[in-house]
């Protein structure tokens, strides 16, 4: 049986330099075109700072800021639903009042400068309801 070399109190712990390395800085490499490249230098230069650290701060106030959430696309089924309806009580507005076409065409007109706006401030609402929920 061969004998070993290391005692056997180290044989389990880490080494020294494992436990630097643990704790140590990582490196994350990315590349970069050339018109990106000179951007970089410029930036940081202008800051006074290397790339490096004009890098790292860019990156560390990029994670600081709210995520950005990508918007859903709307599901076809429900916008063809909400479009339906749409047409349905436009058609009927027309065809159960005196009002004429040019006030009917006002009308459906505001609707739909309004219709967005109206849409992010409840969806808005209801986002910071969900937040407070949480």
């Amino acid at each position: 049986m061969p004998l070993s070399r290391i005692p056997r109190s180290l044989e389990s712990a880490p080494s020294s330099i494992e436990s630097r390395l643990s704790t140590a800085l990582k490196t994350i490499a990315t590349r970069l075109p050339p018109t990106e490249v000179k951007a970089v230098e410029a930036a940081a230069e202008i800051a006074g700072q290397t790339c490096a650290e004009w890098m790292r701060e860019a990156i560390q106030l990029h994670l600081k800021r709210p995520a950005r959430k990508k918007k859903p696309a709307p599901d076809p089924t429900l916008l063809a639903e909400i479009l339906g309806l749409r047409s349905l009580v436009q058609n009927l507005i027309a065809a159960a009042s005196d009002l004429p076409d040019e006030t009917v065409q006002r009308i459906v007109k505001h609707a739909d400068a309004i219709k967005e706006g109206k849409a992010e401030e409840i969806l808005k609402r209801l986002e910071g309801a969900h937040q407070e929920g949480s």
